[in-house]
């Protein structure tokens, strides 16, 4: 950690290159420093607390069931399936009910046998559509970075709007009304934004572009390739 942080310094320091600072350091590569950051990184996101167990499988009876009103019923949502299995005596919890037919490779209801209206989105209006998350940046002291961004469907081109170790609605919604200047001055016309439930997209989030005549489309829980562009 000292060996990091004081390769950071003497690079801002010297204005060198990580090439030109291997003539002046010559117990450690930098290259080497920077490798064993990375590595300090991933323990920091791979370690594994306590494990203290979950919830037992269910058994194989009623996963079969789970399944079958699945196929029999595309109409019926996690919470729809959980109400008829309580009446036919059985409890599972929707989170088990979701992992099962995730398990089976069956989609949730708002897109089982497949979303025409999510295809003719993407296909016909992806010009007017920009996407948003978080993605986490690590400093050489191991403090975890947020960082907010936009992308535009059709472009690709990629709006950073701010970085802060503590995230929160307030934050984020000030940089849904910096974007909005932005991009209102830059003159493309968007129209709809993909988001997923994060709390940190709150009421107040949505309103700024609400107020621009944009319509926030929610990505389904714990459904990430909803959100693949980002």
């Amino acid at each position: 950690m000292i060996l990091s942080v004081l390769t950071k310094r003497l690079k801002n320091i010297s204005h060198r290159s990580i090439a030109q600072l291997q003539s002046v350091i010559r117990i450690f590569k930098p290259s080497t420093v920077l490798r064993w950051h990375r590595q300090l990184v991933r323990l920091k996101w791979t370690y594994n607390g306590n494990n203290k167990g979950g919830r037992p499988p269910i058994d194989k009876e009623l996963e079969n069931l789970i399944i079958r009103l699945a196929k029999e019923n595309p109409s019926w949502g996690y919470g729809k399936i959980e109400g008829e299995l309580l009446k036919l005596g059985f409890i599972a919890r929707r989170t088990t009910i979701q992992n099962k037919l995730r398990k089976h490779n069956i989609q949730p209801a708002s897109v089982r046998g497949g979303s025409v209206s999510w295809r003719h989105l993407m296909s016909n209006y992806k010009d007017q559509i920009l996407a948003t998350d978080f993605f986490t940046v690590e400093t050489i002291a191991l403090k975890t970075l947020y960082v907010l961004f936009f992308i535009e469907l059709g472009t690709r081109r990629v709006h950073i709007s701010g970085a802060t170790p503590n995230p929160n609605q307030l934050w984020t919604t000030q940089q849904a009304r910096n974007l909005h200047w932005e991009i209102d001055n830059a003159g493309p016309s968007f129209r709809f934004l993909i988001h997923d439930n994060d709390k940190k997209f709150s009421t107040m989030f949505d309103t700024v572009f609400f107020s621009v005549d944009f319509m926030v489309i929610n990505t389904l829980y714990c459904a990430p390739n909803a959100n693949s562009f980002m």
